[in-house]
C-alpha cells in the first residue's frame, strides 16, 4: 500500500487532510505496535534463556504434536514465508497458551513471564501480554472487507454473536468475503485488532476443523480451560496439516462432456486450401475464415454457443485443430476426414496436461482489441444470464437437487449457503485479478430466501 502523504485526503473518508484527521491516531497505533513487538521479543528471549529445554519440549510435543521424520522433512522443506509464519505462531502460542514442565509440574508460560522474577517490561507491553493470555484462538469468517481500513469478522464457533469490526489495514489488500482463518482478537483502545498470529485455511478445511471442535466440545461442556485447549490445539493441527501436506494438483473436468481436460492439438497437412475453405463455408456449425481461423460449435438451448474445435491455418500447408479433450479431438478428426478427407492428411497429435509446466509456459494469447470496459460488460451480461437459471439447475453438490429444492431441505440448506459463499469468493478474486466492478449476486441470496 502506498504511503499516505500528510496533505493527502484521509483514507477514513472524512474529507479532511490526513494530518488534520487520523495521522496522530495512526502514529499512536504504530508506536504501540512497536512497543507490543518489543514486549513479545523480550518475553520470548527470556523464556529461551531461562527454560530452553522446557520450551523446546513444549513446541515439539504440544505445538508440533511430536512430528515424525516425514513431518520434520516437510517442515524443513517449507518456503521462507511459511517458516516465518510458523515461527510467529509458535511465539504467540508460547506466550498465550503453552504450559512448561517445570520440575514435574505444568506451569503456564505467561505466568512465569508476568510473575515475580519475570523480564522487565513496559506497562503497555505487560498489558499486551496479559491480553494475549486472556484471549483464546477462534475460527473467523470474513463478512466484509473495507479496503485500507479493516475487516468485519464473524466468530464461526459462536454464530449467535454479532460480527465484529477490527482495525487491520494490511489484510484488506488480499482477503475477500467468506475467507476463513484462525486468529486471536485483542481489544486495543476502542476496537479489536488481530494479535499477529494467523492460521489461514481453505473454507473446506476450516469447516472440517469447526465440526471437529464442536464434536469434541459436546463431551466437555462446562470446563473453560479444557474448551480453550481443544479449540487451540485443533486449529493448530488443521493449519499445520494444511501447509505440510503435499496436495495433488486438482483434476480439471470439461463441463460439457465430463471428461478430464487434456489440451489436444491434432496436426494436419493441407493439399488444397481453396477447396478446404469452400467445404468449411458450407458447414452450418462452423464460423470463421482462413485469416482468423475457424471454430466448430454446438448451439445450446439458451441460445449460447459452445466450441467443439478450433481450426488454425499455419502456412504454408499446415492446419492445427485444437480441442479441450482427446474425445472431442477424435470427433473432430472423424468429422474433418469425412467432409475434407481428399484435401487434408492427418500427421500427429499433441496432448498437454493443463496443470503442467508446459501449459503454464505456453505463449499467452494476443491481447484482445476489445476495450476493457466492453469486455467487462460482456462478462457481466454472461454472468447475469448464467446465474438467472442457476437456482433451477440440479447440482451434484446438492445430491442432484436444484438450489431452489435444496434450500427447503434442512439437511441441504447449509450446502446451498456454502455454494453461494463460494460464488461470492470467486467473484471477489476475479475482480482482484482483473479490476472493474464485481458482479453482484445478492439477487441469488434473495431468490433463495437466504440472509447473506
Amino acid at each position: 500500500m502506498n504511503k499516505i502523504g500528510r496533505n493527502d485526503p484521509c483514507p477514513c473518508g472524512s474529507g479532511q487532510k490526513y494530518k488534520k484527521c487520523c495521522l496522530a491516531k495512526d502514529g499512536l497505533f504504530e508506536s504501540r505496535r512497536r512497543e507490543e513487538e518489543r514486549a513479545v521479543q523480550t518475553a520470548l528471549a527470556w523464556l529461551e534463556e531461562r527454560y530452553p529445554e522446557e520450551v523446546g519440549a513444549a513446541v515439539h510435543y504440544d505445538f508440533m504434536d511430536e512430528p515424525d521424520d516425514e513431518k520434520t522433512d516437510a517442515i524443513d522443506a517449507l518456503s521462507p514465508r511459511l517458516e516465518q509464519a510458523i515461527s510467529v505462531n509458535i511465539g504467540e502460542w508460547l506466550l498465550a497458551d503453552a504450559e512448561l514442565d517445570i520440575n514435574g509440574k505444568d506451569v503456564k508460560a505467561h505466568e512465569l513471564i508476568l510473575g515475580k522474577g519475570g523480564p522487565l517490561l513496559s506497562a503497555h507491553g505487560r498489558e499486551w501480554l496479559q491480553e494475549l493470555a486472556k484471549r483464546p484462538l477462534s475460527l473467523y469468517e470474513v463478512r466484509e472487507v473495507v479496503k485500507g481500513k479493516g475487516l468485519i469478522l464473524a466468530d464461526m464457533l459462536h454464530p449467535d454473536q454479532p460480527p465484529v469490526q477490527i482495525r487491520e489495514k494490511a489484510a484488506t489488500g488480499f482477503l475477500t468475503p467468506w475467507d476463513t482463518f484462525g486468529a486471536r482478537l485483542v481489544w486495543q483502545d476502542d476496537s479489536f485488532v488481530m494479535s499477529g498470529a494467523v492460521y489461514p485455511m481453505e473454507r473446506e478445511t476450516a469447516l472440517d476443523c469447526l465440526e471437529e471442535i464442536k464434536s469434541e466440545l459436546e463431551h466437555e461442556e462446562g470446563d473453560p480451560v479444557l474448551e480453550r485447549y481443544i479449540r487451540t490445539s485443533t486449529i493448530i493441527d488443521y493449519w499445520l496439516e494444511s501447509i505440510l501436506e503435499t496436495k495433488p494438483l486438482p483434476e480439471l473436468v470439461d463441463a460439457a462432456t465430463g471428461d478430464k481436460i487434456a489440451l489436444t492439438t491434432d496436426h494436419y497437412r493441407v493439399t488444397n486450401w481453396e477447396e478446404l475453405e469452400r467445404i468449411l463455408e458450407t458447414q452450418d456449425d462452423v464460423d470463421g475464415d482462413r485469416d482468423e481461423g475457424w471454430n466448430r460449435f454446438v448451439e445450446l438451448e439458451d441460445g449460447r454457443c459452445r466450441s467443439r474445435a478450433s481450426l488454425m491455418p499455419k502456412e504454408p500447408d499446415a492446419l492445427e485443430v485444437f480441442c479441450r479433450t482427446p474425445r472431442l479431438a477424435d470427433e473432430a478428426r472423424d468429422w474433418l476426414e469425412d467432409i475434407a478427407g481428399g484435401v487434408i492428411a492427418y500427421k500427429i497429435r499433441e496432448v498437454v496436461d493443463p496443470r503442467s509446466e508446459k501449459a503454464r509456459d505456453a505463449k499467452p494469447l494476443p491481447e484482445s482489441d476489445i476495450p476493457k470496459d466492453t469486455q467487462r460488460q460482456i462478462i457481466h451480461q454472461y454472468l447475469a444470464k448464467h446465474y438467472e437459471t442457476w437456482p433451477e439447475i440440479p447440482l451434484p453438490a446438492l445430491q442432484g437437487k436444484s438450489p431452489l429444492e435444496a434450500v427447503k431441505d434442512k439437511r441441504l440448506r447449509p450446502a446451498v449457503i456454502e455454494l453461494l459463499k463460494s460464488i461470492d469468493q470467486l467473484e471477489a478474486r476475479r475482480i482482484d485479478q482483473t479490476g472493474g466492478e464485481p458482479f453482484d449476486v445478492t439477487f441469488l441470496w434473495e431468490r433463495l430466501g437466504l440472509k447473506r
